[in-house]
């Protein structure tokens, strides 16, 4: 069956590629081009609106088709103004952004002003969208003042702000054209003002063409990207070998190495801003044996994350324990507490002093195949103590419903942190009132409040560290590993500078080279 649907999936390449060189036409030099193909992993692209709530797949191209507010120096971990020209705090609680002038919306929309990022934060708020549990929780109100000015007051001081607010929920959409078009429409087939606008989508493909009226003079380098969601990533880098696709992303990580000694190819690794881990509903059934925090801390120790990393990443991630990553704030070890091959003699003295012989429980994933697959060997290495994961395969729009409206009891499944802040790896995940988070801790809400407040760094950093100490402690989350971005595409193509974020992957200053 397998075979059955690879073959399915590179027929459609290559049918992709013949609309592109048609039988007796002369052959076009490389350099020339002007279109790229790239394959990604996931199935239909689904919403690529900013505001409802998108899949990884959809945000690749949808940050090309949106300017954001910011962008991220990675290389320097700052932030660097956009679509934002400027923004300030003149005091506490207040932060005034002023936008660029002159930029405009696709197709003839007009010119993007205040009213338009003021109406997207409304909508976000007035709608209840994924973005209030996760970026703009902290909003008071919004205002204008004048054309090209924001005014925001927050309900607490947020000195996070810039990275949280206008990082992650930084992409603003056209008023006129919201309205004019319905919610839906505008999910299928958006206005932005980015680079590149949305030509047409046809289930698991999205074609976006070249902006002509895009602010930033010279860009977008190409005139065409051409989008194909491919599950299976040995199918994904097979039709790149075979010239279907010039540029893919999340390879076979066993098939890195190989690929890597091509030397048609660039292959680029880059540390992850993320995590693969275990989360526990603690706002669930009171009477799950989860619920003992000795439970959760035996399963832990029962953890080998070293061979998580060689079995299925090749190597391409670091073992970890905890919730911050190399390079932010409050980072202190990739393992504080937990060792990287396990402790099962530690794991089955913790279950005895719980009361616990073993149990089933059902543990939900995504259709992530390198997930499925670590699933599957975490399983095998609790079984070891006596629990049984009884494994449940979802797509991701399933998985996502189960998760956010926690509907679960347990879930194995890897996060993208969506700001260079601590406040990104803490907040939305343990404090009760994240959209992420299946945990009821006055405590635990108590510091990563005061952690997103404070100012000074030094004690927000001291703030961190207890927060991570509080986490190795009750483990509502058992961390994995932060694995590597990996890209491999044509060396032809130059420009594309790699994120430490699965869904960003900006394509405006790529461009083919002889």
């Amino acid at each position: 069956m397998m075979d059955i649907t690879r073959r399915r999936l590179l027929k459609g390449a290559a049918s992709a590629v013949s609309t592109l060189a048609l039988p007796g036409a002369p052959a076009i030099a490389q350099s020339a081009r002007r279109d790229m193909r790239v394959g990604i992993w996931g199935g239909d692209f689904g919403n690529i609106s900013p505001v409802v709530r998108w899949d990884i797949q959809a945000g690749l191209p949808m940050l090309n088709i949106f300017d954001n507010l910011v962008r991220i120096d990675y290389q320097n971990r700052k932030l660097l103004p956009h679509l934002a020209e400027d923004w300030t705090s003149p005091e506490p609680g207040i932060w005034r952004i002023k936008l660029r002038e002159g930029v405009k919306w696709h197709r003839g929309y007009g010119e993007v002003t205040a009213e338009d990022l003021a109406y997207t934060w409304r909508y976000h708020l007035e709608s209840k969208s994924f973005q209030v549990g996760i970026a703009l929780f902290a909003i008071d109100t919004v205002k204008t003042d004048g054309k090209y000015v924001v005014e925001v007051k927050t309900k607490r001081p947020f000195g996070a702000f810039p990275g949280v607010v206008m990082g992650y929920a930084g992409m603003v959409i056209s008023q006129s054209a919201h309205k004019e078009m319905g919610n839906q429409a505008y999910s299928a087939k958006p206005i932005g003002q980015g680079p590149y606008m949305v030509e047409a989508v046809r289930g698991n493909e999205l074609d976006i063409v070249r902006n002509p009226d895009y602010w930033r003079s010279g860009y977008p380098k190409l005139d065409k990207l051409l989008y194909r969601a491919i599950p299976d990533s040995s199918v994904r880098l097979a039709a790149l070998i075979k010239g279907e696709l010039d540029f893919m992303t999340h390879p076979e990580a066993r098939e890195v190495a190989e690929a890597a000694k091509n030397t048609k190819y660039t292959t680029l690794r880059t540390p992850g801003w993320n995590w693969d881990y275990q989360q526990f509903n603690l706002k669930g059934d009171p009477k799950a044996r989860f619920q003992n925090k000795l439970v959760r801390q035996a399963i832990s120790y029962a953890i080998d994350r070293e061979a998580i990393v060689k079995e299925i990443y090749n190597g391409e991630a670091t073992v970890t324990d905890n919730q911050i990553p190399g390079g932010y704030m409050g980072y202190r070890d990739s393992l504080l507490r937990y060792p990287k091959n396990g402790d099962l003699k530690k794991a089955a003295e913790l279950l005895a002093q719980a009361g616990v012989k073993g149990y089933e429980v059902e543990v939900i994933t995504s259709d992530k195949d390198w997930l499925r697959r670590e699933l599957e060997l975490v399983a095998a290495m609790v079984s070891q103590i006596g629990i049984n994961y009884k494994i449940r395969n979802l797509d991701m729009g399933g998985f996502n419903n189960l998760w956010l409206n926690q509907k679960f009891e347990q879930h194995l499944e890897d996060i993208t942190l969506v700001a260079p802040d601590p406040d990104a790896t803490s907040w939305w995940f343990l404090n009760s009132k994240g959209t992420t988070s299946a945990l009821n801790d006055p405590q635990m809400d108590a510091l990563t409040d005061s952690a997103r407040s404070e100012s000074d760094s030094g004690k927000r950093e001291t703030l961190y560290h207890q927060i991570v100490d509080k986490t190795l402690e009750d483990c509502p989350l058992v961390y994995h590993c932060n694995v590597n971005m990996v890209r491999i595409f044509d060396k032809r193509l130059s420009g594309f500078t790699p994120s430490p974020q699965e869904y960003v992957e900006l394509h405006d200053a790529t461009s083919w080279v002889s």
